[in-house]
């Protein structure tokens, strides 16, 4: 081999041994330090207190008349909608905090309970409607009328009429839910 290929050869090990970990090719780099501080949660929460003390006695409104004071056990009709009234104290904040209210119905059993919708309607603020409330609506009053509609889904069958079967649900507690919800 000639003294220039040698050369080369040799030139061209060094190289790759410096580029291949043997040597080291520094990139400058600089940091900063980002202060820390303390983080603090907000919260909400729906409170029943002297001025708004949660929720009435169940009326029925039939559409047909004016509503009624509704006793356990009056037997429904399809379209038949059972209400409560609630009023509740806005506990909220945090910044760019908002909610919507639900309600929900966790234990709904018996024959009957497929026929049975819960909803949460009618939500004021302060007596205003409203879809949701934000964390300036912090101690005003909250009210909402929980539903419990009965909509029969067999009405064209006639499911739930029988007079030889009395359909029946058992309806537990029912959830007043506000929820954050955020964008």
């Amino acid at each position: 081999m000639n003294k220039s290929t040698k050369g080369a050869l040799a030139l061209g090990a060094a190289a790759a041994l410096l580029v291949g970990g043997v040597g080291s090719l520094a990139y400058w780099t600089d940091s900063e330090t980002v202060p820390g501080g303390t983080v603090n949660a907000g919260h909400l929460d729906l409170v029943t207190d002297a001025t708004n003390a949660g929720c009435g006695q169940w009326t029925l409104d039939s559409g047909e008349s004016a509503p009624a004071t509704y006793a356990a056990g009056d037997p429904l009709v399809p379209g038949d909608v059972l209400n409560k009234t609630c009023a509740f104290t806005i506990a909220a904040e945090g910044n760019h905090l908002r909610a919507q209210v639900s309600a929900t119905a966790s234990n709904l059993t018996g024959d009957l309970a497929p026929g049975l919708v819960v909803s949460a309607t009618g939500l004021t603020v302060n007596g205003a409607a409203a879809t949701e409330f934000t964390e300036a609506n912090d101690g005003q009053a909250l009210g909402v009328t929980v539903s419990v509609e009965f909509t029969d889904p067999g009405s064209a069958d006639n499911t739930f009429n029988s007079t030889s079967t009395q359909f029946q649900a058992v309806l537990d507690d029912i959830t007043v839910t506000a929820q954050q919800v955020h964008n």
